[in-house]
């Protein structure tokens, strides 16, 4: 096996832990790695760490894990905070274009609907030593992740079966007098019995009135402000949208395909593969005015050819504007039913062709009205936080898809740029390696989510 590159991300990552580590140490932090220790201090090994940290330290955990920004030339790809848990993502393009990222969550024990399932000081008590990082005892290992998806009202995944089975065989009477809490003491006893035998996924999930009854057993009157806690931090989100809307624009044969599974790639790297959420053109809550007038017995068959986009002549005046208000409400309604709660759940929402598209290449639709009258439209929309013109070179264009003139090409190529030019769309050039392109796309985004991270902190 070949050794890390001193210059690589994987030496990133190991030098970045080790700060990391060595800082909370130096402030007297009181945590512990809940899971997923094995490979450290070199690296993660897994997609982030998650670390069990005293409440009154959480703010001085925090401070730490961003001063590695600071110390090794890093961006703040994302930091997000509320009564369960802080999170800080890293990120560094490398000299060879490969991406280090490092996400670090500390948690101030574990809540839902800010109830706490166990007690943080006892978890942080006599705890396990790996090469000199404190790790949370093995019964907290479970308690932590099984208690969660007890209340909440999820199976625990089947990739636990066997570490949880073999935590039950070793420490069964110290997790009973924790899940007797829970489940009282005969139900809690079949249960972990379930666990013990390594069948802990096959679990039944209680109902809501049982899981609220669980957590009603746990609330203390000194542990009540953390549900208030809860109560503000879901009010604040239900106004500050914390994911990320993005779009990629161009004239067919600009590469765009290419460049979003490039782009695509490296959004699971930073943020995970099940956050990506991805759609083309519109959100689709309104069906294609086609299959509409098929219902209405307007026409007899719905034109299906996707490989010609402009293969029919546009609508007139008052078809245009007809068409126009029917894609205009499916933005509106599709971003508030689809777009929105992804947004929420701080997920990625990723667009191939936007709006935009429509603006610039308004014949695609047919639609045939003045620019300026689609520009005013679209700033009635909710528009993506950051939006990409792939520009490549007409005479490329050309020979990639043939289909299109080059004198279309050249008009498509300027009506993308008016718009660029305007501040709507970010230019992006893809000329080269896809993969420049897609590196561009994403650095623009993480440079901007860390300007934005430095103004909240300054």
């Amino acid at each position: 096996m070949n050794a890390p590159r001193d210059n690589g991300p994987e030496a990133l990552e190991g030098r970045a832990l080790r700060r990391l580590f060595a800082g909370l140490a130096e402030h007297k932090v009181r945590y512990a790695v809940l899971r997923n220790h094995e490979h450290l201090p070199d690296r993660v090994g897994s997609r982030d760490i998650d670390m069990l940290v005293h409440p009154d330290d959480r703010a001085t955990a925090r401070r730490v894990a961003l001063g590695l920004a600071r110390d090794l030339d890093l961006k703040v790809s994302d930091l997000y905070d509320d009564d369960m848990f802080s999170s800080i993502w890293l990120f560094r393009r490398m000299e060879d274009s490969a991406a280090f990222t490092l996400a670090i969550d500390f948690f101030p024990g574990r809540r839902v609907y800010g109830v706490e399932l166990y007690d943080v000081e006892e978890a942080l008590i006599d705890l396990r030593d790996h090469r000199g990082i404190p790790v949370v005892r093995e019964p907290f290992v479970f308690l932590d992740k099984w208690l969660y998806h007890l209340v909440v009202g999820r199976p625990t995944p089947a990739k636990y079966d066997a570490l949880f089975a073999g935590i039950a065989e070793r420490h069964f009477d110290e997790l009973l007098a924790h899940v007797e809490t829970f489940l009282g003491p005969h139900e809690a006893r079949k249960a972990l019995e379930t666990v013990r035998a390594g069948r802990s996924s096959e679990l039944r999930a209680h109902g809501h009135r049982a899981r609220l009854a669980m957590l009603r057993a746990r609330l203390t009157p000194r542990g009540l402000m953390t549900p208030l806690a809860f109560l503000a931090y879901r009010l604040r989100d239900q106004v500050r949208k914390r994911g990320l809307f993005l779009s990629i624009s161009g004239p067919d044969g600009a590469g765009k395909t290419t460049v979003i599974d490039r782009v695509v790639a490296q959004l699971e790297a930073i943020y995970g593969a099940d956050e990506i959420k991805y759609a083309h053109f519109r959100p689709t809550v309104l069906p294609r005015l086609a299959v509409v007038a098929k219902k209405a017995h307007a026409v007899e068959t719905v034109d299906e050819n996707y490989d010609e986009p402009h293969r029919a002549k546009p609508s007139g005046p008052v078809g245009s504007v007809a068409r126009l208000g029917y894609y205009w409400l499916d933005y509106f309604g599709g971003y508030l039913r689809s777009v929105r709660p992804v947004l929420k759940r701080r997920e990625v929402m990723l667009f191939d062709r936007y709006y935009y598209d429509m603006i610039a290449d308004p014949f695609r639709s047919r639609i045939k009205l003045p620019m300026p009258a689609l520009r005013f439209i679209g700033r009635l929309l909710p528009l993506p936080e950051h939006a990409f013109f792939i520009e490549v070179d007409p005479g490329e264009i050309h020979r990639r898809k043939q289909e299109l003139t080059i004198e279309r090409i050249v008009a498509l190529n300027a009506r993308y740029g008016d718009l660029a030019n305007r501040g709507w769309l970010t230019r992006i050039d893809n000329n080269g390696a896809p993969e420049v392109a897609a590196a561009e796309i994403i650095d623009h985004i993480v440079a901007n989510r860390h300007a934005t991270v430095m103004r909240r902190l300054r």
